[in-house]
């Protein structure tokens, strides 16, 4: 019996535990405590679609593409296995508010937090270690824009 991927996505709506990410957001107002997304998160996912890369402990660099954003973190597509609850060095390309062939990349560390088969993708859940400032505040004016 194959599992329908609302219903995968649904096994993983658990609030995410707390992160070196929630000061910051705290620090400029976005509610947390108690507040929760359409789908039962903590934080509201915006679609996208970018290329990505991840460094496994071993050296490796495995190509993936993000597949949605919040402010917490990341979902990846990816036909490598990730290891779940590993800290990896990442990077994507984010096209630029304005002129979409303009690409930023943004780097810093996630953690992934699970690893499932949806079809004949391998999807990845990350959240936010490490993210500079100036990438940070990109990444909220693109999930700003999508909200709309």
């Amino acid at each position: 019996m194959t599992t329908p991927p609302e219903d995968v996505d649904a096994l993983f709506d658990a609030p995410a535990p707390p992160s070196p990410v929630i000061a910051p957001l705290i620090a400029r107002g976005i509610p947390l405590l108690g507040a929760r997304a359409a789908d039962g998160r903590r934080e509201q996912r915006v679609k996208v679609s970018w290329p990505a890369r991840v460094q496994l402990s071993n050296g490796k660099v495995v190509e993936l593409r993000v597949r949605d954003l919040s402010e917490g973190g990341v979902g990846l597509l990816t036909d490598v296995h990730i290891p779940p609850n590993t800290v990896l060095n990442f990077a994507m390309g984010v096209p630029g508010l304005h002129e979409a062939t303009t690409i930023t990349p943004v780097s810093g560390t996630i953690k992934t937090t699970y690893v499932v088969v949806q079809g004949r993708d391998l999807v990845c859940g990350g959240m936010w270690v490490t993210l500079p400032s100036d990438s940070r505040e990109l990444l909220d004016m693109w999930i700003r824009r999508l909200r709309k």
